[in-house]
């Protein structure tokens, strides 16, 4: 019996051990998972309406130029734009 748990024990360190190594690989499949249902949720979603999807206009990032949707993108001021915090922080301390 105190075999199993050895057994079980350094199974478990050797889990543990692998995904501190691979956390962040692990952590990027886990965030392409997210997006992929987010994106099978809302298309969805958006047929359930009525067929049609409503449509979200996309902006210019005024850092680096990625076009994003105005729905996800970050505003700063009137007219300005920033696909993640870190372009805009990146311009507000420039």
């Amino acid at each position: 019996m105190r075999e199993i748990f050895f057994i079980l024990i350094v199974i478990l360190v050797l889990l543990a051990l692998t995904a501190i190594k691979y956390r962040k690989t692990i952590a990027g499949i886990l965030g392409v998972a997210k997006m992929l249902k987010e994106a099978k949720d809302a298309a969805s979603g958006a047929k359930a309406v009525g067929g049609e999807r409503p449509s979200v206009q996309l902006v210019n990032c005024a850092k680096c130029g990625i076009w994003v949707p105005q729905n996800k993108a970050l505003k700063r001021g009137e007219s300005f734009y920033y696909c993640s915090e870190s372009c805009k922080l990146l311009v507000t301390n420039n």
